[in-house]
C-alpha cells in the first residue's frame, strides 16, 4: 500500500479482528439488498446517490446565499450540490478506471524492471487498489468515516478548541480503506468499528500535531490528516523540543529499525516459502 494512512488501516483491521466477526456472512459483501434496490450494487450509482446526499446537506448548512456568492458563480445551491456529488462519482470512476490500467499494464512492466535491478520487490500502489474488493466497505466507511468527523467539529466547537473541519476527500479516501481492511478481519462490525475509529484519528489528531507546525499551522490554519502524517509528526514535534540532537538519533534509530524489521520479516518469508 503506497499511501499516507497505513496506521489507520492496520488499527482498523487489528479492530476488526478483535471485536468483529469474521464469519464470511457477516462481510458487507453479503447484505442482502432487495431486488428493488439492486441498482445501489454498482459502486458508481452508489456513490452518487452518498455524495448527492453529503452535498446537499453542506450547501443547506452553508446557506443559499453563501453558496451561490462565494462557490456557484449565481448557480443554483441546489443544483450546484447535485453536480458537485456527480463531478466526484465521475472523479472515482476514474480513478477505479486507473487502478484496472495500472494493474494490467504498470504493474507487470514494472516487475521486469524490478527483478532485474532490485530483486524480489514489489510495486506499493496508492489506496483505491482496494477499492474492487469490497464496494460495500467503501461505502459504510467512508460514511461512517465523515459522520464520525462531522460529530468530531461539533464536539470541538462545544469544548472551544481548534476546530477541524471534516474533509470529503481525506475521509473518502482514508474512510473508504479502513472499512475495507476492518471487514476483511471482522466483518460488517469491523468495518463500522474500523471506520470509526480512523475517523476519530484524522479528526482529533491533527490537533495536537498543529503546536509541531509552527507558523505553517498557527498562522497557515492548516495541518494534515492521514495518520503517517499524524503519528510519527506528534512523535517527532515533540522530540524535536529537546534539540536537534535528539531529533537526529530519533530518526535514525527509526531507519535502522526499518532495517531490521525488513531483514527480519523477508528471512521469515524465505523460510516459510522452503
Amino acid at each position: 500500500m503506497g499511501h499516507t494512512g497505513n496506521i489507520g488501516y492496520a488499527l482498523s483491521g487489528w479492530i476488526g479482528k478483535v471485536f468483529g466477526n469474521s464469519d464470511p456472512e457477516k462481510s458487507t459483501e453479503k447484505l442482502n439488498i432487495p431486488k428493488s434496490l439492486g441498482f445501489l450494487r454498482d459502486s458508481t450509482v452508489s456513490i452518487s446517490l452518498l455524495m448527492s446526499v453529503v452535498y446537499l446537506l453542506l450547501a443547506i448548512a452553508a446557506g443559499p446565499q453563501f453558496v451561490e456568492a462565494k462557490l456557484s458563480n449565481g448557480t443554483n445551491y441546489i443544483i450546484f450540490a447535485i453536480v458537485q456529488a456527480g463531478t466526484f462519482a465521475a472523479g472515482f470512476v476514474v480513478v477505479l478506471q486507473g487502478v484496472r490500467m495500472i494493474l494490467a499494464e504498470i504493474v507487470p512492466a514494472f516487475q521486469g524492471i524490478a527483478q532485474k535491478l532490485v530483486p524480489n520487490s514489489k510495486p506499493a500502489l496508492d489506496v483505491p487498489i482496494v477499492f474492487p474488493y469490497a464496494p460495500n466497505a467503501v461505502l459504510i466507511g467512508f460514511f461512517v468515516s465523515f459522520l464520525t468527523g462531522a460529530l468530531s467539529m461539533f464536539a470541538m466547537l462545544a469544548l472551544g478548541t481548534t476546530v477541524i473541519i471534516p474533509g470529503v476527500v481525506g475521509h473518502f479516501f482514508c474512510g473508504a480503506a479502513a472499512g475495507i481492511y476492518g471487514n476483511s478481519t471482522g466483518g460488517r462490525r469491523g468495518a463500522v468499528l474500523g471506520s470509526f475509529v480512523n475517523g476519530l484519528l484524522i479528526s482529533w489528531l491533527p490537533l495536537f500535531i498543529i503546536p509541531a507546525l509552527g507558523s505553517f499551522g498557527a498562522g497557515a490554519s492548516a495541518t494534515f490528516a492521514d495518520t503517517d502524517y499524524l503519528i510519527p509528526g506528534i512523535i517527532m514535534g515533540n522530540i524535536s523540543h529537546m534539540g536537534a540532537a535528539a531529533l537526529i538519533t530519533l530518526i535514525v534509530g527509526f531507519t535502522a529499525l526499518v532495517i531490521i524489521a525488513s531483514a527480519v520479516l523477508n528471512a521469515r518469508d524465505k523460510a516459510k516459502s522452503k
